[in-house]
């Protein structure tokens, strides 16, 4: 009997022991994923601090569209107040040219204020670009409802790491730059939805609820300025989102009324707009509707059905070579459009979290397709930055498919370990870009920033004249500002060269991969002056010649 007692005793002891073991194992996988989550976290603020940081004081790549926002911009300072923003858009000549709202410029006039370089254009746009990091990580963590607690916060931050590792996020805009009116887009998406998304779930406060809608139609409006993709999208996804939060009990005065309120803040955020528009005859109104309207109905755009299909498609897979596997050969083509597509699958099909935050998704993503495929992309200019509203989609449909894939445990594993692979495969490209980026925007050699153009522009007598050696006057506006609001010499600045005139001639610059290049010792395009021009400074970046006849 006692013998049977101390059996089960030792029976008993080695079970608990077991157990105890188990769950201190399950604890310690738990709390080693969740110091993992944060470890990420972590790095992907310290990642970001540091390369938005970089871009911005050795800041380098501009174009002319920036220089046409850069004076603008700096014409506020003589009270001179934008009423219309970027401009004109590729698609102009159908209706006559028509521009974006201003707000833009007024996001960025206060950053002036602490440098007159053409940086200040980057700073509010690395700014935004840094926040959306905590912002897509809180997006993305709200989306996976119904997930272990550990397992969402990794992936949230998993979601966040990838985002700030996009290449693409720092040369987003015209001219390789991240200066530029469409970059931004990102984080005021994701203020858009998540605001419609806690409106929706209907737990603020009253206050909390009035400010929210308020600001539901700021955002709009700054949306609605960013891009022309923007403009024509989210006003109408306002719009629908605004009549379903309506029709959930339309006999509740406050829906009205709250709706108003975020319809009023919209039209009242864009008060220099309606200035400018009524000392216009709202002619670029007019135009902004006839291009609309084209758009639906006219010749022009009376696209095949498999046009519009091909359209749509590489809306959302051409976003693998464009940004997620960098690059044109077939091997990046074959892994994003496979990749691209397993995870389209099984984040839409296997999603079992948030669907209110899911669904204004879809309907952004959805209506910016249709929009999308109205034009000819064969025709018209077409940059990755058109497409920065469907710009996360990849991201929020792979983390949606780790946490809601449910197959059978060996199928789990093949598919869970080719995502992360390609995950991994993604962060690694990119960050390679990065490492190409950096080390031609550091040190010496490098490519020259906007302070070694000043500082060339100081080797030049006062008054004297710079021309251009390829006769491309969109580049000397570049030089042409950085000398009215940086160095002040009072040059002249024409596109083609003769004796007497100067010369700038960079000794290094950036190719397609963003490695750097050595150049030329005389710009070939001035060849007939290679043996008569006067060598008048040399840097380890630049020569300065003056140009003789004889």
């Amino acid at each position: 009997m006692n013998f049977n007692r101390t059996n089960l005793y030792i029976t008993i002891t080695l079970a608990s022991f077991r157990t105890n073991k188990i769950i201190r194992g399950a604890m310690l996988k738990q709390l080693n994923l969740k110091k993992l989550s944060y470890i990420i976290i972590f790095l992907s603020l310290i990642f970001g601090l540091y390369i938005l940081s970089f871009v911005v004081i050795n800041f380098s790549d501009y174009s002319g569209d920036q220089i046409n926002d850069a004076y603008r911009i700096m014409a506020t300072w003589d009270g001179k107040w934008p009423t219309l923003g970027s401009g004109p858009t590729a698609w102009s000549g159908l209706v006559g040219e028509f521009y974006l709202p201003p707000l833009y410029y007024y996001l960025v006039f206060p950053f002036t204020a602490l440098t007159a370089d053409l940086s200040a254009q980057a700073m509010p746009n690395a700014l935004l670009t840094f926040l959306s990091i905590p912002l897509l990580i809180l997006t993305s963590y709200k989306l996976l409802e119904n997930v272990e607690h550990n397992q969402r916060l990794f992936l949230s931050a998993l979601a966040g790491f990838w985002y700030i590792c996009l290449f693409e996020n720092i040369v987003m805009s015209t001219g390789h730059s991240i200066a530029g009116n469409p970059v931004s887009i990102t984080f005021f998406l994701l203020c858009f939805v998540l605001l419609y998304t806690y409106q929706m779930e209907g737990k603020l406060s009253p206050n909390l609820e009035l400010l929210s809608w308020m600001a539901y139609g700021l955002v709009l409006a700054i949306l609605s300025n960013l891009h022309f993709s923007s403009l024509y999208v989210m006003p109408v996804v306002f719009i629908i989102t605004v009549i379903f939060y309506i029709s959930r009990n339309y006999r509740e005065k406050r829906r009205w009324l709250l709706s108003g309120v975020a319809a009023f803040t919209a039209i009242l955020a864009m008060t220099p707009y309606w200035i400018g528009e009524i000392g216009r005859n709202w002619v670029n109104t007019a135009r902004i509707i006839a291009i609309v309207t084209k758009s639906s109905g006219g010749k022009e755009y009376s696209l095949s059905i498999l046009s519009r299909f091909k359209a749509i498609f590489n809306g959302y897979f051409g976003l693998g070579q464009e940004v997620y596997f960098f690059g044109e050969s077939s091997k990046s083509l074959i892994i994003s459009i496979i990749f691209l597509g397993l995870v389209l699958v099984l984040g839409s099909l296997k999603f079992r979290g948030n669907r209110i935050l899911l669904n204004v998704l879809f309907l952004i993503w959805s209506i910016f397709l249709l929009a999308y495929s109205s034009t000819d992309m064969e025709k018209t200019y077409n940059p990755t930055f058109y497409k920065l509203l469907i710009y996360l989609a990849p991201i929020v449909f792979t983390v949606c498919s780790l946490a809601y894939i449910n197959f059978p445990k060996r199928v789990n594993q093949v598919l869970s370990g080719f995502i992360i692979a390609c995950i991994t495969l993604s962060i690694v490209i990119n960050l390679n870009l990065h490492h190409n980026y950096i080390n031609s925007r550091s040190g010496i050699p490098r490519v020259l920033s906007t302070h070694d153009i000043a500082d060339s522009l100081r080797k030049l007598p006062e008054k004297s004249t710079l021309c251009q050696p390829n006769g491309n006057p969109r580049n000397l506006r570049n030089d042409e500002y950085i000398d009215r609001f940086v160095t002040k010499r009072d040059l002249k600045f024409v596109p083609n060269c003769q004796p007497g005139f100067y010369i700038i001639h960079a000794k290094y610059e950036s190719l397609g991969n963003f490695k750097l290049k050595k150049d030329e010792k005389f710009p070939s395009e001035l060849a007939k002056y290679q043996n008569t021009a006067q060598l008048v400074a040399e840097t380890p970046l630049y020569y300065v010649y003056l140009l003789s006849g004889s």
